[in-house]
């Protein structure tokens, strides 16, 4: 037992590492890549997938090593408040959709969607890119909703934190992980993050944080219309 405990917390401490530390580069290093080289979605996006889930992987092997932790202490349950839980499920892609039809109506219109530079290289053009980017939504929102709200609050909450400090820890290593968007980026992801964390310690599942990340991320990556001045072909030179 104390071994599986042991080896609980040094998989814990290397993903926070890597969370807080190793990604930002690494994600800093691909976005400059990407900005001069526009590498298409189709290569960028199925690695993102295979980061997700490796975290998730590594956040459920956490969990099943820990003898302190289970399941249910890290949000896969069922949630303490089903109304406001079930509510945001229903409500939520109702109320995207004038949303998502101001941000085409703005791009037609010369304008940009606000933010869009920290993904705009992700954003798809093809049929195939396209289900790779809701591929990419839909993983993100369930991964790292498990490892920054699930798996680090109980991991904070376990070394003797408030579940409000275990939070905002989490959150900080959530905004760091995205600081490689830049400070903008990283502003956006700490609020996104608050948000995320109020609906999880609210609701006590991660149901809830799960449904909004996910259609956060499918309207950044899927329903943001491509800036015009991209979105046209490029023509030769006479």
């Amino acid at each position: 037992m104390p071994s599986t405990l042991l080896w609980s917390w040094v998989l814990a401490g290397i993903l926070v590492g890597y969370l807080a530390i190793v990604a930002p580069l690494i994600g800093r290093r691909a976005a400059a890549r990407q900005e001069s080289e526009r590498p298409s979605p189709s290569r960028v996006l199925p690695l993102s997938i295979a980061e997700q889930w490796s975290m998730a992987a590594v956040a459920l092997l956490v969990v099943g090593l820990s003898p302190s932790l289970d399941l249910a202490g890290v949000g896969i349950r069922q949630p303490d408040d089903p109304a406001l839980t079930y509510g945001i499920a229903f409500a939520l892609p109702i109320a995207m959709v004038p949303l998502v039809l101001f941000m085409r109506w703005l791009v037609r219109n010369g304008g940009k969607v606000p933010g869009s530079d920290a993904y705009s290289s992700l954003l798809p053009r093809t049929a195939g890119e396209r289900w790779l980017a809701g591929g990419a939504a839909v993983s993100a929102g369930i991964c790292e909703e498990l490892v920054y709200r699930g798996l680090f609050i109980a991991l904070g909450t376990s070394l003797g934190l408030s579940p409000p400090a275990a939070a905002a820890v989490a959150v900080a290593v959530f905004m760091l992980g995205h600081l490689y968007q830049g400070w903008s980026g990283a502003l956006l992801s700490l609020l996104a993050g608050v948000a995320f964390t109020g609906l999880y310690l609210r609701t006590g599942s991660l149901i809830a944080p799960i449904v909004v990340h996910v259609l956060v991320d499918l309207r950044s990556l899927l329903f943001t219309p491509q800036p015009q001045a991209q979105s046209q072909p490029a023509r030769a030179e006479s």
